[in-house]
């Protein structure tokens, strides 16, 4: 994967893929040495071998780059699952990577969490210039989130493009089966079948919009 290319945008993968650089998943629940956020991070700088000069500060910093304000020695296993995500980006930010990759980045959120951690996704990208991947089957959350889209199979890229390019294209997501964005197969329906005059649109007030438009 050439990743410069997409410096500073959120990026989609469907399919199996191994990438060169972590994968953050769901383990904070695995702890089983300690439950403390401040000792969760001194044993994540030291397990990888991060050279810095000011743990705490270090520490402090990458947890209000992610707007988690709790106390440093408060209980992990106390904290809200959008709180555990946060957490997890923070000490992905100890190493000030510039690629963030993420398994499923939702899982377990309800929607207000949802909107809450896409709103720092964003923030991550547009003002400290990440790559943000979501690794994930669900092309509803990759249609409405994304910026790019690559497709593996077999380890192999097979398609790369912007995310409505790929996700729009109904015949090549049926010819591979891939699941079509739920607003995306709603507005093919009514294009082919209804001869409705509407574009594609992420937000379903678009759509609705359209409806009233053209109809």
């Amino acid at each position: 994967m050439e990743i410069k290319k997409y410096q500073g945008k959120i990026i989609g993968i469907i399919g199996e893929v191994k990438l060169d650089f972590e994968i953050i998943k769901d383990d904070l629940e695995k702890i089983d040495f300690t439950d403390t956020i401040y000792h969760r991070m001194i044993y994540e700088i030291y397990r990888r071998n991060l050279i810095i000069k000011d743990y705490n500060k270090k520490i402090k910093d990458s947890l209000k780059i992610v707007d988690l304000k709790v106390e440093l020695d408060r209980s992990i296993n106390t904290l809200s699952e959008s709180e555990k995500k946060q957490l997890q980006l923070a000490i992905n930010l100890l190493e000030n990577p510039n690629v963030i990759a993420l398994e499923e980045p939702f899982k377990k959120l309800d929607l207000i969490q949802e909107k809450k951690m896409m709103r720092l996704f964003n923030k991550l990208k547009d003002e400290y210039n990440k790559t943000i991947i979501f690794i994930s089957n669900n092309t509803n959350m990759l249609y409405e989130n994304t910026d790019e889209v690559l497709i593996y199979k077999n380890n192999k890229l097979v398609k790369e493009g912007s995310t409505k390019e790929i996700l729009e294209n109904v015949e090549y997501l049926e010819k591979n089966k891939i699941n079509i964005p739920d607003i995306v197969e709603f507005t093919h329906l009514a294009k082919s079948k209804y001869n409705v005059k509407i574009d594609y649109h992420r937000d379903i007030r678009d759509i609705i919009k359209d409806i009233y438009k053209h109809v």
